[in-house]
């Protein structure tokens, strides 16, 4: 159940301001990647199966599966070791200049997976598309089913350790009225009426936000909430203090 709190760490990222030197943008809809199809320093992912990807996917998306870089231990709840990452986003073509733009089906949980990973490796230049591929297939857009073959660049990740929680920090979490706990699961989960782990219930001091509570479907299509509500939404955790999910 883990990935589902990656979806929660999407939100906060999007209600902060990007980091001035990367000039990066971090939501961007049908519309915005439309107009700028083609530019050379932007790189689109789909991270959706290579079946799905095979069966149609936006023009000049390179393949990048979520498993790729999740699933290789018995527990798929567990990144890839660095080495790997750091071939397959090589092999992809990423270096951390260029815009990235993440999609998948458009629920938004697999894209906010590989994010995550980016950003914990050192790539600040990453957006959502809002809908993902979803969206852009009622909007009535071109789509390719040519896949992309990107020229390999080479990926240096430079580890964030304040993107990761461990067991201890989570726990020394649970007494530091500084760190908010987000359990991102269903109200039914949190409350220990069904579990998808091993144990029911929740972490002591976590607050559940679902993450479904984030998106909403406009014309049938999955979008993110607008920001005032997702602001309303957050509006008790406090802007100075830290966040962890669950």
């Amino acid at each position: 159940m883990r990935r589902l709190g990656l979806l929660l760490f999407m939100v906060p990222w999007l209600l902060l301001p990007a980091r001035a030197a990367d000039q990066s943008v971090r939501l961007v809809d049908d519309e915005w990647l439309s107009g700028r199809s083609g530019q050379t320093e932007l790189l689109i992912l789909d991270v959706r199966e290579p079946q799905a990807y095979q069966q149609g996917h936006l023009p000049g998306a390179v393949n990048l599966p979520v498993n790729s870089i999740f699933g290789l231990d018995p527990r798929s709840d567990l990144m890839a070791p660095t080495s790997t990452i750091q071939r397959v986003f090589s092999t992809a073509g990423i270096d951390v200049s260029q815009q990235l733009v993440v999609y998948d089906s458009g629920n938004f949980i697999d894209a906010a997976r590989l994010i995550w990973i980016l950003e914990m490796h050192g790539h600040g230049r990453v957006a959502l598309k809002d809908g993902g591929y979803e969206s852009w297939l009622a909007s009535g857009k071109a789509i390719s089913f040519e896949a992309s073959q990107p020229q390999a660049r080479r990926f240096i990740p430079t580890a964030d350790p304040q993107r990761i929680a461990s067991k201890l920090s989570t726990r020394l979490a649970i007494d530091n009225p500084e760190i908010v706990l987000i359990d991102a699961r269903t109200p039914e989960e949190f409350a220990g009426e069904v579990s998808g782990a091993k144990r029911f219930g929740h972490i002591p001091t976590a607050i559940n936000i679902p993450w479904d509570a984030n998106y909403e479907r406009v014309d049938g299509q999955p979008k993110l909430k607008p920001l005032s509500e997702l602001r309303a939404l957050y509006a008790g955790i406090g802007q100075n203090k830290r966040i962890g999910r669950a």
